[in-house]
């Protein structure tokens, strides 16, 4: 990751709080997470810095091929240049390696990563894999910056201030587009870290300072949004991160990824677990949204209980300010994991429900 001093001398201005992921420097909050929370949520808009997460290009004549082989979705449904899709990659076992989304440039394919991916095994992971094929791995994550606009207005506004080759406002969910905002070169790509529109735009480093400057000041209702913030916004939407419900020991399957997976294209590494578990019906557990009644969010790693036995625990917890409740992700084992299962976290009451339930069980603004 590189964050110039100019660009970390903006975020200061606006009241930076910084925290950690991952071993790398992220900005906790901005000072008012329940604005931040509102200005996503509600009628506003939110601003995140995603500097730290990594970059992988990846070119040659045979790179949609050889990947095709080492990752879990169909690459050859990316034959349109602009888009896009989330895969993961896993080893021999079906063992999740990596998670990534993937964009499909000019001549390149983009992978956009947690911090400490590449360095913790995906990347030399790949190189074993290149034989005599004609592929080029460039690790791009310090030359690359990405700040992230949310919020029901950020397709109209980045289309307000950017030329690209695709109207943002057109773009599916991983898809994307390139082109300029004002002198700096951007590419966005449409990301649904929220539940709601959200959109990636990374330019050189060097231009971030200028990048997030431009949509400061594009609309007064553009609010700094910080991690923390959009932790809570992900957990409520069911979005599992790498790292945290997603990790070496699960398979994507647990995880609720059915949309990075290809149940018909040819092999890749990992396949037979995949397809065999697909085959069998349910994982022997399930990542799902757990809804508690009152009192504080549950401390992860706890267990989750039905009937005196642990059938569980959990990963990530939040105080939810759209059900105004605590929830949680966690994983659950098969024949507890049904949907409206009541359960019990740290004593008390729980209901097991789909990931995602605090937005699709209520469709009110917040």
């Amino acid at each position: 990751m590189s964050r110039t001093k100019a660009f970390k001398e903006q975020l200061d201005e606006h009241g930076a709080k910084w925290s950690e992921w991952r071993a790398v420097e992220v900005v906790g909050d901005f000072g008012d997470p329940d604005t931040e929370y509102h200005a996503v949520r509600g009628e506003g808009l939110g601003l995140a810095d995603h500097s730290w997460r990594e970059t992988l290009v990846v070119t040659g004549s045979d790179a949609v091929p050889w990947l095709q082989g080492l990752v879990t979705s169909d690459l050859f449904q990316l034959a349109e240049e602009g888009s896009g899709q989330i895969t993961t990659a896993v080893n021999q076992v079906g063992r999740l390696i990596a998670e990534a989304r993937v964009l499909h440039m000019p001549e390149m394919l983009v992978l956009d990563l947690e911090p400490g991916v590449l360095e913790a095994g995906l990347l030399s992971h790949l190189r074993r894999h290149i034989i005599t094929e004609d592929v080029t791995l460039v690790d791009r994550s310090e030359q690359t910056a990405r700040v992230s606009l949310y919020g029901e207005q950020a397709a109209e506004l980045l289309d307000r201030v950017c030329d690209t080759e695709h109207r943002v406002t057109s773009l599916e969910e991983f898809a994307g587009t390139w082109g300029a905002m004002g002198d700096e070169d951007v590419v966005i790509q449409r990301v649904p870290l929220t539940g709601g529109p959200g959109f990636d735009v990374s330019c050189a480093s060097e231009a971030a300072d200028r990048v997030w400057r431009t949509l400061i000041d594009a609309n007064d209702a553009v609010t700094p949004v910080g991690f923390d913030t959009l932790e809570t916004l992900r957990i409520e939407a069911g979005v599992p991160r790498f790292g945290k419900e997603l990790t070496e020991e699960r398979i994507p399957l647990e995880a609720g990824l059915d949309h990075a997976i290809s149940f018909n294209k040819g092999c890749y590494l990992g396949q037979e677990i995949i397809a065999r578990l697909d085959t069998r019906g349910t994982p022997a557990r399930l990542l799902r949204t757990l809804v508690l009644g009152e009192g504080a969010a549950p401390r992860v790693g706890a267990d989750i209980e039905r009937e005196g036995k642990v059938v569980g625990q959990v990963v990530s917890s939040v105080w939810s300010p759209r059900l105004q409740k605590p929830i949680a992700l966690g994983y659950v084992k098969r024949n507890h994991n049904e949907v409206g299962t009541d359960v019990e976290v740290e004593a008390r009451p729980a209901s097991v429900e789909a990931l995602g339930y605090a937005l699709a069980s209520t469709s009110a603004k917040v």
